[in-house]
Formats: C-alpha cells, structure tokens, sequence
C-alpha cells in the first residue's frame, strides 16, 4: 500500500445481487423475513417486484471493499453504518469509499474511511465509516 493520506480512494468493488445468496443467509442468520426470499412477500409489503437483500450482506460488500484495499480483515477495527435504501435481485452496486483521516500518532497508524454502498444509478444504499490499521511504516 502506497502513501495514505486524506482523500485517497479505496478503489470501488462491483457487485451484482442474486436471490441465491440471500436464501442461504437467511438460513445461517435464522432470519424469518420472507422479503428475503419471497417475491410475493415483497409485493405485498408494497416493496417492489424483487426480493431484498438483507442488510448484513450490504455491510459484507462494503467491507470487502475495505479489505481488497488493507490486504486484511483483521485490520477492521471498527464499523458505523447507516442504511439508507434497498438493495434487490438483479441489482448491481459498488461498494467503495475514501480516507477521511489518518491518526500516525499511533503505532501502527489507524485512518477513518468514509464508506458506501450505491446502486449503478447513484441510489445511496449504505454510508458510514469504517476504522483501520494501516500497515507500520516501520515494517
């Protein structure tokens, strides 16, 4: 990882929603809402014609994000985010953000990202921070 300073870019992953996935975190998560798997719950909820995506996986393509650009999970240390709209089936999103600070007074350095979750269309999905360790400069 080059210089990091205020403004770099983590650079934006590509993602495309399936239902698939959705049914299997369902399972793991035990999360009864049929809007997850049911297309028919969803128009009856008067949300749309495809099922959503659950908000624990929009979190996930951001911080996939976060760690294709860190090179590591463990250097998450923390995560605050907002949710702000739905994710459907067939949509397609990108995940990305930028660093807002950078705190060297630390050892090993730690920078605050401003992250998000957005459709193709520029339809915000997620916004928060994400807080990391970046590698020592000493190393």
């Amino acid at each position: 990882m080059s210089t990091v300073r205020v403004g770099t870019e983590i650079p934006p992953v590509r993602v495309r929603v399936e239902a698939e996935p959705m049914k299997v975190f369902t399972l793991i998560t035990d999360d009864p809402n049929p809007i997850h798997w049911n297309p028919d719950a969803v128009r009856a909820a008067g949300l749309g014609e495809q099922v959503i995506n659950q908000g624990g996986l929009n979190v996930g393509y951001v911080l996939n994000a976060v760690t294709a650009w860190t090179g590591s999970r463990s250097s998450i240390v923390g995560t605050r985010v907002r949710f702000l709209g739905n994710a459907f089936a067939g949509d397609d999103l990108v995940a990305g953000g930028e660093v807002a600070d950078v705190d060297e007074a630390t050892t090993p350095p730690i920078a605050t990202l401003n992250v998000w979750l957005r459709r193709t269309d520029g339809a915000e999905l997620v916004a928060g921070t994400v807080t990391v360790r970046l590698p020592d400069p000493r190393k």
